[in-house]
């Protein structure tokens, strides 16, 4: 069987990736011995799209987040000259935040495909890397949703209010001052937001289906694949 399916199973995906939202059961169970190419194309794809397509009104933010890393870095005694903030390497700023956010979209499910496998085994059940990382796919639809919100809170927010790419999150983590909170509690808080929360819910439920254990036990995997990432996401942190 083709280990990621880029040819396999392309009636139905547009489907699949609208039902994770109303019955996410069904579409873990259908997709339980497919290959996961497509989804994850079509993933990278939509993302590309509508970074593009809301880069414009998400500039404020990108700009925040430029100019909080231009304070951190005089902060450290390391100022970067005048020519490094202006408007063409804001610019810079903002398509590198967008490609990097398409590049980062595979990695990460392959990441965490590995860990989806640890999880599963926790959880009694065991899944192959195809799987977690189907179900890792999966799971990232709703993420979609991220770069949509921030692009209306960019058209909705007076700039007072945005300080930093955090300002965009959905959670506890826009509501922290990323000058006087350090790098690892805004990382921690991040992962708190509603987006990502509801995105390792859908972990669970796809370790339970394609698994086949219950809830409890699902959720219980889940539980090991939200402390890796979480600890991943503070690598930066540590070594910054």
């Amino acid at each position: 069987m083709n280990e990621t399916g880029v040819g396999e199973a392309k009636s139905g995906v547009f489907d699949d990736l609208v039902e994770i939202f109303v019955a996410p059961s069904n579409v873990f169970e259908r997709r339980r011995n497919v290959g996961y190419g497509v989804l994850l194309l079509l993933l990278m794809g939509l993302t590309l799209v509508i970074m593009v397509a809301t880069m414009g009104v998400s500039a404020p933010f990108w700009d925040a987040q430029f100019d909080l890393t231009m304070r951190l870095a005089a902060q450290k005694g390391q100022a970067l000259p005048p020519e490094a903030s202006g408007e063409a390497a804001r610019a810079i700023g903002r398509w590198m935040g967008t490609i990097g956010g398409v590049i980062f979209v595979p990695i990460f499910v392959w990441i965490g495909a590995l860990f989806v496998m640890l999880g599963a085994k926790v959880a009694g059940t065991s899944l192959s890397f195809r799987q977690g990382a189907t179900i890792f796919t999966l799971a990232g639809v709703p993420r979609l949703i991220s770069p949509i919100a921030m692009a209306v809170q960019g058209l909705l927010l007076p700039p007072s209010q945005i300080t930093s790419i955090y300002s965009a999150s959905l959670g506890p983590a826009r509501f922290a001052d990323p000058m006087t909170t350090s790098p690892a509690i805004m990382s921690v808080l991040s992962n708190f937001d509603v987006v990502n929360l509801w995105a390792f819910a859908l972990i669970g439920l796809g370790i339970s289906v394609m698994g086949r254990v219950s809830r409890s036990n699902g959720y219980m995997g889940m539980a090991v694949v939200f402390a890796a990432m979480l600890a991943l996401s503070l690598l930066p942190a540590a070594f910054g």
